[in-house]
């Protein structure tokens, strides 16, 4: 599970250094993609490949499934983690993102998100609005306890 919050540089060759202690979860390989918001995100190379067969029971009849299907794959690029832990950010993800040198990692469960760290301060101020959150969230049953799964 990817947790936490790293501040980070994007070097002059579009490379980004993925946090130490997440590197092991990319092992195997990588894939960057377009996000919502525009973010990047980055998923291990076997998690995307789950998105992908679940996408793939999508109809194509439907113009929201083949926009999704635009929106994650056909700007996917899969990526290996050099000695040091960089991966190199292909230059049309980093223009759709808006990446400056300053960028923001930050762990969402099963994959990373890659924000413009002034994106991320935007993001980040809406997030931590406790009222717009009691509201944004009432309708998920987010509950533990007294469950068995």
């Amino acid at each position: 599970m990817f947790l936490g919050e790293y501040t980070h540089n994007v070097d002059d060759k579009g490379r980004m250094t993925i946090p130490s202690r997440l590197r092991a979860g990319f092992a195997g390989g990588a894939v960057v993609t377009r996000g919502f918001e525009s973010c990047l995100l980055v998923y291990p190379l076997e998690t995307f490949r789950l998105l992908e067969s679940k996408a793939q029971r999508l109809s194509t009849t439907e113009p929201a499934n083949r926009a999704l299907n635009r929106l994650l794959f056909g700007g996917a690029a899969d990526v290996t983690l050099d000695s040091v832990g960089r991966v190199l950010i292909p230059p049309y993800l980093r223009a759709y993102a808006q990446l400056g040198d300053a960028i923001v990692i930050v762990g969402a469960g099963q994959y990373l998100e890659v924000w413009d760290a002034t994106k991320w301060a935007d993001q980040s101020a809406l997030l931590n609005n406790a009222e717009a959150n009691s509201q944004r969230f009432a309708s998920l049953d987010l509950a533990i306890g007294g469950e068995r799964e």
